[in-house]
C-alpha cells in the first residue's frame, strides 16, 4: 500500500529528497560530515553570523533605487526566473560584469547586470518591458567584461517572454498578485509558481516516482520572505517547510565537508566534466541527496544549539543553503579540486 501511495503522486522537495536518498546508487550521505557541517553552522549562529539581515546582501537586492515593494517583488521574480546555469567549462573565461566600480561573476554578475540596466533607465522589474526583450537587447543588458556570454542566452529570452506574458495575461502585470493568492503560505506560493509558470517546473522521475526539486520556485518564496522580513506578504507561517535549493554548487560544498560522498564511477564522470542531461539518474541523486542531507544538518544543528542553551528555532534549510552557498563563493579556490556536476538546462 505504501509503495502505491508513493508512486501515485508527485513528491514535493522534502519527501522527494528522502525518497531519492533511499534509492540512490551513486550518492551517499555521511553522518560524520553532516555533524561537521552542523557544528560549523552552530558556531556561526553563536557568533551572530546567520542573521537573516546578513543574507539580504544589499549589493544584490536593489534597495537603493527607490523601488516600491511591488517593484521589488517583481524584481525578485524576474531575477529568480533567470537564476540558472552560470558555470563555464574549464579554461573558458567566466561571465563577469562591472558596474559602479563593483565586479562580479556568475549569478552575482547577472544580478549586477540587471541592476545596471535599471540605473540605465530600463525597468527590468516590469514584465511589460522584459517580456518584449530580444536576444540583441539582452546581449546588451547582460554584456560581460570577458568574451563569455551568459550560457543559454536564447533560453533566457524565452523564459522572460513566457513568465512575463503569463503575468500580464493572468496577474495584471505583477507578481504581487500571485503572492497575494499564496495567502501567507510559502508552500502554496511554490506550488502556484510550479503550476502557473512552466520554466519553474523543475521535476524528474526516478524509480518510476515523479519528484519535484523546485530550486527556483523555492528561492522565490525565500527571497520574498527576506524582502518583507517575514512580515506582511512575506509572513509565511510555514517557511521552514522549504528545503535547500538543489543546484550544482551546494553539493560541491557538501562533498568538501564530507556530508556527501560519490561512487568511484560518478566521481570519474565529474572529474572528466561529463555533461549530464537534465533528469539523468546520477544528477537527480546528487540533487535529492543534497536536499535530504540539508534536512539532517538542520536537525543536527538544532540539537547542538539546544545543548549550548541557544534557541534552535531560527535554523532552517534556507539558512543552511545560504551558508553553504556563501562558503563555496568565499572559498572558491579551496573548493576548486572538488568536481561539480554539469548540466545545461533552465531549471537550476
Amino acid at each position: 500500500v505504501m509503495f502505491w501511495y508513493w508512486c501515485c503522486r508527485m513528491l514535493m522537495p522534502r519527501e522527494a529528497g528522502k525518497f531519492i536518498s533511499g534509492v540512490a546508487k551513486d550518492v551517499f550521505i555521511k553522518g560524520e560530515g553532516v555533524t561537521k557541517v552542523a557544528n560549523i553552522i552552530a558556531e556561526a549562529v553563536k557568533n551572530g553570523k546567520l542573521d537573516p539581515e546578513s543574507f539580504k546582501q544589499n549589493e544584490v537586492l536593489p534597495l537603493d533605487k527607490g523601488l516600491t515593494n511591488q517593484q521589488l517583488s517583481d524584481w525578485i521574480f524576474l531575477v529568480d526566473a533567470i537564476n540558472f546555469n552560470f558555470w563555464t567549462p574549464n579554461g573558458v573565461p567566466k561571465y563577469v560584469v562591472k558596474h559602479n566600480g563593483v565586479k562580479r561573476a556568475g549569478y552575482l554578475g547577472m544580478v549586477l547586470a540587471v541592476n545596471r540596466a535599471i540605473d540605465e533607465g530600463k525597468p527590468m522589474y516590469d514584465p511589460n518591458y522584459y517580456s518584449k526583450l530580444t536576444v540583441a537587447d539582452l546581449k546588451n543588458i547582460f554584456r560581460s567584461e570577458t568574451k563569455s556570454l551568459l550560457p543559454l542566452f536564447e533560453e533566457r529570452v524565452k523564459v522572460l517572454k513566457a513568465v512575463g506574458e503569463k503575468l500580464i495575461e493572468k496577474y495584471d502585470g505583477s507578481f504581487l498578485n500571485v503572492l497575494k493568492l499564496a495567502e501567507g503560505s510559502a508552500m502554496k506560493l511554490v506550488k502556484l509558481i510550479m503550476d502557473e509558470f512552466e520554466p519553474f517546473r523543475d521535476t524528474a522521475v526516478i524509480e518510476g516516482q515523479e519528484v519535484a526539486l523546485l530550486k527556483r520556485a523555492q528561492i522565490v518564496a525565500a527571497d520574498i520572505w527576506m524582502l518583507y522580513c517575514g512580515q506582511d506578504l512575506g509572513s509565511f507561517a510555514d517557511i521552514d517547510s522549504l528545503t535547500m535549493f538543489a543546484d550544482y554548487r551546494v553539493p560541491q560544498a557538501m562533498v568538501h565537508f564530507g556530508a556527501l560522498k560519490y561512487s568511484t564511477s560518478l566521481m570519474n564522470k565529474l572529474e572528466n566534466e561529463y555533461l549530464f542531461k537534465s533528469g539523468e539518474r546520477e544528477e537527480v541523486e546528487i540533487r535529492g541527496a543534497s536536499i535530504h542531507a540539508t534536512e539532517l544538518i538542520v536537525a543536527e544543528t538544532r540539537k547542538i544549539l539546544e545543548s549550548l542553551g541557544l534557541s534552535p528555532n531560527g535554523i532552517n534549510s534556507i539558512k543552511v543553503d545560504f551558508f553553504l552557498w556563501d562558503y563555496r563563493v568565499s572559498n572558491s579556490k579551496m573548493l576548486e579540486p572538488v568536481p561539480y556536476h554539469r548540466v545545461r538546462c533552465i531549471y537550476y
